[in-house]
């Protein structure tokens, strides 16, 4: 026969596995946010107006999601990532002119820090 304690030992570590395999670590949201903000730029045929190239695109937003969205001492909240990369990913070309401020506002709310995040306004 269990007991409560024992079921509680067994159980702990698949609550564990479960809550961390629905969270996105601070690194995959920022390649994720780069990557798909600069699709939808790309999208919009604005990648070689505004950075030059994609790589470059990618870096720039890499930077953007890691400084100002988060911000130094700040920790994600995985669920706003979450939304700001589902709301990213249901950009359609018909979305264009795209900015991340006017079409994935949850991307400014990432970083637990008051004022910490500014959503990274691609000004397209």
């Amino acid at each position: 026969m269990l007991n409560t304690e024992s079921l509680m030992h067994r159980a702990l570590p698949i609550i564990v596995l479960l809550t961390t395999a629905c969270a996105i670590s601070e690194e995959d949201f920022i390649e994720q946010y780069a990557s798909q903000v600069c699709d939808n730029i790309e999208a919009c045929g604005k990648i070689s107006v505004e950075h030059g190239t994609k790589d470059k695109c990618i870096l720039h937003y890499e930077i953007v999601a890691d400084e100002q969205m988060i911000g130094d001492g700040c920790e994600i909240i995985s669920d706003k990532a979450k939304d700001c990369i589902g709301e990213l990913e249901d950009f359609t070309e018909e979305d264009c002119p795209f900015t991340t401020n006017n079409f994935a506002p949850s991307c400014a709310e990432v970083g637990d820090c008051p004022g910490g995040s500014s959503g990274g306004d691609t000004g397209l």
